[in-house]
């Protein structure tokens, strides 16, 4: 009974948050996750972004017939264009001014695909007396086109949080969409204007000279004048700024850097003091990729910049050597790292070292950051597909047909349970409520999106803990008709009789409930979550929840007699 005691307090807890106004002195009292309301509930925006892969194929095309000629006339080798194929979309065509070009450079060439471009191109193929072509590589292909897409809702997403949406949907549907739904959003307008947007980044010199204690005591002075919590704007960044002017140094700036606890899941903000002046923008930098240190077997990130771009950045490693460079993205510090030593622009290379950790860690570390140094534009050119706004008034209509809807249903459920089973349907409606309460308390603890299909997942599986409760109320009346049985021993061989025939069903509707997941996408995703989450909490509370209740009210009744 302590455990039904707990877990009855602890969704009440969970709960709590969703249902008590944002301005009640009892807020502070109660957790910061909350219930969330999604698109078919409180408006917002539906998008769906169509994706150039196509394109993301010629720019990486472009970039490595670059490299190639760069590479080429490295050996020696002259007299030729190289270029993409007008005919063959995947294809680069290297054409020599003659015939006796092509035959006497012909093996240089092949060995500089092979040893150099071996995972990207394939082997040259002649097309005639003075051509070859080459193809990128088909697993090449297919991971520019993924990494388009998930560097575009990385950057789409980056966008959606400083908007201020809470909750928002940004997924790759089939290989060339992205659908965007952004519930509660007031301005769609503004906002489907900010989704096509790219991405700042920066690279600004840290201010390691300032006093660490003196830059968290500023920050902190300023934070919660202007809303900086745990996540930030650039407005607010801008207004927070304005206000420590006074007591920063001339042309420094603050900035936070977004540091995830990987165990809570907390997120907390770390300052950081900047030169204003930007040292070097996203735009010289053409990828960054995900390497192992040969030396320490340590993951690295290998940056990959534009001739411009490396004369700048061999002029800056030179003059702050052993000082901080921060990567910023729109407003935010991604990172860090310390400059190691000048790096020469005929390189037009970097690397970035990472701190200490397991090496599943960095690796994921190195990823993550390897993939927002590319985010710093959209990889491919993107196109609204689909554009619906869902007015606020519309989502009120749905929240109050759903909830009408849910408390008739639960009504009628309760007074026929309680008619018919009497006693045990009281409480069966006690089991009802108590995994109603779980329900929304484990939505609330990982702060799922509630949809109108949702709130039909809820109600179905209101319907499937009644029907638990009666075939378990059905087999101890069975059990009782034998006079010779004691109470006790009926209800024992009613639940047990009951068991086989409850988790059969929950299976079974818990295995249409995951292909609804798995295939869905959307409304019938958030009506197999709650439809999942209701099976198992309807398990828990129809079969122990209710007869740890029962028992515990046998015991302290003494009851000579059921009613049922």
């Amino acid at each position: 009974m302590l455990i039904v005691l707990f877990v009855f307090l602890g969704a009440l807890y969970l709960v709590a948050p969703s249902f008590v106004p944002e301005d009640s002195p009892f807020r502070s009292y109660l957790p910061e996750r909350s219930l969330n309301l999604g698109l078919d509930l409180q408006g917002g925006i539906h998008v769906i972004l169509g994706v150039d892969v196509q394109r993301a194929v010629e720019l990486e095309l472009d970039q490595l017939a670059a490299q190639l000629s760069l590479q080429l006339e490295a050996e020696g080798i002259r007299g030729f264009e190289l270029r993409r194929s007008q005919q063959f979309s995947d294809d680069l065509i290297l054409r020599f001014a003659s015939a006796r070009g092509l035959e006497n450079h012909l093996d240089a060439v092949r060995r500089s695909i092979r040893e150099d471009f071996y995972t990207v191109l394939t082997q040259p193929i002649q097309r005639s007396e003075r051509e070859l072509s080459v193809s990128l590589e088909q697993a090449r292909r297919a991971e520019i086109i993924e990494q388009s897409l998930e560097q575009a809702r990385e950057i789409l997403r980056n966008r959606v949080d400083e908007f201020g949406v809470a909750e928002p949907i940004i997924q790759i549907e089939g290989q060339d969409r992205i659908l965007v739904q952004l519930p509660g959003v007031q301005d769609p307008d503004r906002a489907i204007q900010l989704i096509g947007q790219t991405a700042l980044l920066e690279y600004k010199l840290v201010d390691d000279d300032f006093s660490r204690s003196e830059l968290e005591e500023i920050s902190d002075r300023y934070r919660q004048e202007v809303g900086i919590i745990s996540s930030f704007t650039r407005d607010q960044l801008d207004q927070l700024n304005a206000l420590a002017q006074e007591s920063l140094p001339e042309g420094r700036i603050i900035s936070f850097e977004r540091v995830v606890d990987r165990r809570g899941g907390d997120t907390r903000l770390v300052p950081y003091l900047l030169h204003d002046e930007v040292a070097l923008t996203g735009g010289a930098v053409e990828n960054a990729r995900v390497m192992t240190d040969a030396t320490t077997n340590q993951p690295v990130i290998s940056l990959r910049l534009t001739a411009p771009g490396a004369q700048i950045f061999e002029e800056i490693t030179a003059a702050n050597v052993g000082r901080r460079l921060a990567i910023v993205l729109d407003s935010a510090v991604i990172s860090a790292p310390q400059i190691q030593g000048r790096i020469p622009a005929i390189a037009r290379a970097a690397q970035i070292t990472l701190g200490t950790g397991s090496r599943a860690e960095m690796m994921r570390e190195a990823r993550d950051l390897a993939l927002v140094l590319r985010s710093g534009a959209l990889p491919a050119p993107v196109e609204i597909l689909e554009n619906r706004t869902v007015g606020a008034s519309l989502g009120q209509d749905s929240i109050e047909a759903g909830r009408v809807a849910g408390l008739l249903a639960a009504i009628f459920v309760l007074i026929f349970m309680a008619f018919y089973y009497r006693a045990f349907g009281v409480l069966a409606d006690v089991v009802v409520a108590l995994n109603l309460l779980m329900i929304l308390g484990v939505m609330s603890l990982f702060q799922a999106t509630l949809t109108l299909p949702g709130i039909a997942g809820i109600v179905l599986t209101i319907g499937i803990c009644v029907d638990a409760n009666v075939i378990i109320f059905e087999r101890i009346r069975e059990e009782l008709r034998n006079e010779k049985r004691k109470i006790r021993t009926a209800i024992e061989a009613g639940y047990a009789a009951a068991h086989k025939a409850i988790l059969d069903a929950n299976i079974t509707t818990a295995i249409a409930a995951a292909v609804l997941f798995n295939f869905g996408s959307g409304p019938i995703r958030g009506f197999a979550v709650t439809l999942m989450v209701g099976i198992i909490c309807g398990y828990i509370s129809a079969f122990w929840f209710s007869r740890w209740i029962l028992e515990w009210f046998l015991e302290k009744r003494a009851v000579k007699r059921l009613w049922i």
